[in-house]
């Protein structure tokens, strides 16, 4: 065996004996690895795994690994999987094998614990954009009548029940199940066993507690959480109910896959194909640079109209490329902060005029500084002022074109229910080429012949 390979073999031996810490990412890395040089090391090293472990690290593999491994994993095995993960996790693992496998899906359902079965329906019924699919049914709750010596009680209880959940807050709710209040329990050691949680309560600064309605839509929840630096946040019903909570690290995982999402889209590549096998990716690619293809020709259907201008005046070649790259990197810094603004529900279609006039201004005051400075080089370098004047002009409109593009696209596309972080770019990239091609030639035709 290569030593590159028993390096991850030995590396989950050690998790599964417990000597090593366990990590979900890098298990699974180690698991993909190992598939790539023997299936059977795969196989045989995923069985080694805990119910938790596998739970956890099989939603960590990528696409092909994952329905491999669900395939050939015993059903039983996948559902005790599903247990021993928290809820929130547990749902997606089952709605995974269900884009895999619909009828496998069932069946490790009909195999689960019936509460651990109940929570992944009711949560499977939320749409991925709403809080309540983020959600986690396992959560630590007290009466205000209870002591801390109660509380200390119950986090025993729970540890052993729920071994994955994280403990973070104790929430207080009344008989009826409503939240009354939160409390950290770095709080509850300041005080003897004999002490209520009403008593620590009222000795507190008491405010409202944050909460959330499962059908909110996560991108508030992901502005709260960055807003009040929060680690875990309540899921109330429509009546105030405590149903359950969203912790930090599901929020943390969602704005860490919008980055990405944003970079691979606007780059014209797909996570999971990157992640998935050598053809996979290449055709995913390729697509993009056929769309890439069919922008350049456009542009290059401007230039040939002015194909005598160009003729009669062959600077304007060596200019070119300065009108396009500036046009293209404005264009992008709007297109970014756009679409993070989108991914974040800080701005609507309804918020576009604010927008564009907002990226006008900012484009404005930076191309009359690009603007000035080009022409200065233009001018210097090809002895012809009136190059400059024009490379000048045409570089302040194209800039302009390139903010309020940036700015519309991805509003537009997401109007449309399409992706702007996977289409904007290549519709960026068209228009900044085109129009400051154009504008370019054209004003270099009036002024120049």
């Amino acid at each position: 065996m290569k030593p590159k390979i028993k390096k991850h073999v030995d590396r989950i031996h050690a998790i599964a004996g417990g000597h090593e810490r366990f990590n979900p990412t890098d298990t699974a890395k180690s698991l993909v690895k190992l598939r790539g040089y023997d299936v059977g090391l795969f196989f045989s090293n995923l069985s080694k795994l805990t119910h938790q472990h596998l739970g956890e690290v099989l939603l960590e593999l990528p696409a092909d690994a994952f329905a491999a491994a669900a395939e050939r994993l015993p059903p039983h095995r996948l559902a005790r999987a599903a247990e021993a993960i928290e809820s929130d996790e547990a749902t997606d693992l089952i709605q995974d094998i269900r884009q895999a496998d619909a009828t496998l899906a069932e069946k490790i359902l009909s195999l689960m614990a019936h509460e651990e079965r109940r929570e992944v329906l009711e949560l499977s019924k939320f749409e991925e954009d709403q809080a309540g699919a983020y959600m986690e049914r396992e959560f630590l709750a007290a009466h205000p009548d209870d002591t801390v010596g109660d509380v200390k009680t119950l986090i025993r209880l729970f540890r052993q029940n729920e071994p994955a959940a994280p403990i973070i807050k104790l929430f207080v709710t009344n008989d009826e199940g409503l939240l009354l209040g939160t409390l950290h329990f770095t709080d509850l050691i300041l005080f003897d066993d004999a002490t209520t949680i009403e008593e620590i309560l009222q000795r507190g600064d008491r405010k409202a507690p944050l909460s959330i309605r499962p059908a909110s839509p996560i991108a508030d929840v992901v502005r709260l959480f960055e807003e009040y630096d929060l680690n875990i946040i309540a899921v109330v019903n429509s009546e105030g109910k405590l149903i359950g909570r969203i912790v930090y690290d599901d929020i943390y995982d969602m704005i860490r896959q919008i980055e990405t999402d944003q970079a691979y889209g606007l780059a014209g590549v797909d996570d999971e194909a990157e992640e998935s096998s050598v053809s996979r990716a290449a055709h995913q690619r390729l697509i993009w640079l056929l769309f890439n293809l069919v922008a350049i020709m456009a542009a290059s259907a401007v230039i040939n109209l002015f194909d005598a201008t160009i003729a009669s005046y062959i600077a304007l070649a060596a200019l070119l490329p300065i009108i396009a790259a500036l046009g293209g990197n404005a264009g992008m810094q709007a297109l970014t902060v756009t679409i993070r603004k989108i991914a974040l529900g800080e701005i609507e279609y309804d918020g576009v005029s604010a927008a564009v006039k907002r990226e006008a201004l900012i484009v404005l005051a930076n191309g009359l500084s690009i603007a000035v400075v080009a022409a200065l080089i233009v001018s210097l370098w090809f002895g012809d002022i009136r190059l400059g004047a024009i490379v000048a002009g045409a570089l302040l409109l194209n800039l302009l074109v390139a903010g309020t593009a940036g700015t519309l696209i991805p509003l537009g596309l997401h109007r449309l229910g399409i992706d702007p972080a996977v289409a904007s770019s290549i519709f960026l990239t068209t228009t900044t080429d085109v129009f400051g091609f154009f504008i370019f030639l054209f004003l270099a035709q009036t002024f120049l012949l």
